[in-house]
């Protein structure tokens, strides 16, 4: 049972969809008028779905998701696809770890079945006879009557995995760009671009390979560990991210041996399209695994300010090093407390820079890039900018590691701005990389293929990014909290825990409506004389007219 405890936690932070349509004043006055209930479930994790769907439908991302259609040779399934496509949005928003547990917590769930738009035969009795021999996976309601789920998790992993590439691209850019015309970027965004590997089995179908160095783990032993040669399969994805809003503006896929510079440039330049007019990107922080002079060189004539740190066998770096006593210094402290009770004591951090302007020993930063030109007599130079981190936190802790310096085309007048532009760029490997991977489990597709990776991969970013957007659209909405106050998900979970703990949702064919469990009774006739724990009278007409019926 800890499996679906832990599924409706993660379906109460991160919400999901439904297909149903909300009647609330239409199943009143029916439940006034004395007709049967046809099916009543206590409102857990499918009553999250209905502020969301809402937020789907109001900006026109549900209708997208409704156009997805898969490459099917066989026969058209009786079962649409875009039910399909919502339980899959249902495992990734519960947190499944593992695909074959949507057996157990999405579809064996009557009141989710109903709401992707399932009735209560087909989830009891299933909509076709495949795998009803296998009775180990069925489970029984309250009543002991048995429950097969409408559909097999094997037929949710051949109908999703058969979706395109370039539709699942298609409608991701599409989404990313309804959600900057609706200004959830601010209008100058300091992106942050990265690739992160998602590595696979040797099995895997369509995997890549790649001989690369690795720590290997023995994290308790104490002192340094070689690194070693290992082979790695899998896959990698690049994505341009923004720290504010915490929302991706473009994501690229392919197999692990491909090297980040390949797909930065198209990265790039595909955020820039999606965000359209409503934002520009002002700025980008690299790692040094980009580090191309035609792709800084690019970037430069796009107006967009990038910070890179240089390699220590290109000239610039041993040519910045050379030259601290000539640029501008600047130095910042912080004290901060560490430890607690007789522990605590008061740490300062020091950060030492030097801006430096017009070196002239990158060659490669250029429209031709690297190259044999760079030896020509008549060859000039591009200036570029840097900065020479002389001491921070880091060096503090590291006293063996070698000296950054960091490019940029932009202004050094102000270096620690600099190295604040680019120490931002940890965020999206700790926020958004490391997240989908520890917690929403990116790396366990339906399927061990590259489709699967790959479809997977593209709706969890994707999901991640909706869900966000949410959470902010709800804060916007309600008003309910002050700018800047937290809007986490444990806080999250409480609020919506608190709301739905003494609601009902009411299913008549394709309508639903979620009441307080004593709105029910009252509208069946019956009398309760506390409704809300105090003395007070509510009657039949003052529900009625709550759910918006008109009176004679």
């Amino acid at each position: 049972m800890s499996l679906i405890k832990d599924a409706a936690e993660n379906i109460f932070n991160r919400l999901t969809w439904h297909t149903a349509k909300k009647d609330q004043p239409g199943i009143a006055k029916e439940l006034a008028e004395g007709e049967e209930v046809q099916e009543i479930y206590g409102l857990g994790e499918a009553g999250l779905f209905d502020e969301f769907f809402c937020f789907l439908d109001e900006f026109g991302i549900k209708e997208l998701f409704e156009k997805l259609k898969p490459r099917c040779r066989d026969r058209e399934s009786p079962v649409p696809f875009s039910a399909v496509m919502l339980i899959y949005f249902m495992r990734i928003v519960a947190g499944l770890k593992f695909f074959h547990h949507i057996d157990t917590v999405v579809l064996h769930s009557q009141s989710l079945m109903r709401l992707v738009g399932f009735n209560g035969r087909q989830v009891k009795q299933g909509t076709c006879k495949r795998g009803i021999h296998r009775t180990a996976m069925n489970r029984y309601d309250e009543q002991g009557t048995m429950i097969r789920g409408p559909i097999c998790p094997e037929f949710i992993a051949s109908r999703i995995v058969a979706v395109s590439a370039y539709t699942l691209e298609k409608v991701f850019n599409r989404v990313i760009s309804i959600l900057a015309a609706n200004s959830f970027f601010p209008r100058k965004i300091n992106a942050l671009l990265d690739a992160s590997d998602l590595e696979s089995t040797e099995r895997c179908e369509g995997r890549g390979r790649v001989r690369k160095e690795k720590a290997p783990e023995l994290r308790r032993r104490k002192g340094k560990t070689k690194k070693i040669m290992v082979t790695v399969f899998g896959f990698k994805i690049w994505a341009v991210w923004d720290p504010n809003s915490r929302l991706p503006l473009a994501m690229r896929f392919a197999t692990i041996e491909v090297h980040d510079i390949n797909l930065a440039k198209e990265v790039i330049k595909q955020a820039i399209t999606n965000l359209g007019d409503h934002a520009k990107i002002a700025s980008i922080a690299i790692d040094r695994g980009f580090m191309d002079g035609q792709l800084l060189w690019w970037l430069n004539s796009q107006s967009i300010v990038f910070y890179i740190p240089a390699k220590t066998s290109l000239y610039v770096y041993g040519d910045a090093l050379s030259l601290i006593e000539t640029g501008r210094r600047e130095i910042r402290t912080k004290s901060r407390t560490t430890g607690h009770g007789k522990n605590k004591k008061e740490v300062t951090d020091i950060w030492e820079v030097v801006g430096l302007e017009g070196l002239t020993t990158a060659g490669f930063y250029g429209e031709l890039g690297s190259g044999s030109h760079e030896n020509r007599n008549n060859f000039v130079p591009n200036p570029i900018n840097a900065v020479v981190v002389l001491h921070d936190p880091y060096k503090e802790n590291n006293p063996d590691s070698k000296t950054m310096v960091i490019l940029t085309n932009g202004p050094v007048n102000d270096p620690l701005r600099v190295y604040d532009g680019y120490d931002a760029r940890s965020e999206i490997e700790n926020s958004l990389f490391r997240e989908s991977k520890q917690a929403w489990f990116i790396k366990r597709p339906s399927e061990n293929s590259k489709a699967g990776f790959m479809v997977h991969a593209y709706l969890t970013i994707l999901i991640m990014a909706l869900t966000t957007a949410y959470r902010d659209w709800m804060v916007q909405q309600e008003k309910l909290e002050q700018e800047g106050s937290d809007t986490g998900i444990r806080k999250f979970r409480q609020k919506i825990g608190e709301e739905n703990s003494n609601k009902l949702i009411i299913f008549n064919q394709d309508r639903y409506a979620i009441f307080n469990a004593y709105e029910v009774l009252i509208l069946c006739g019956k009398t309760v004389l506390m409704p809300t724990g105090v003395p007070e009278k509510i009657t039949m007409e003052d529900v009625l007219r709550k759910h918006g019926v008109q009176l004679e």
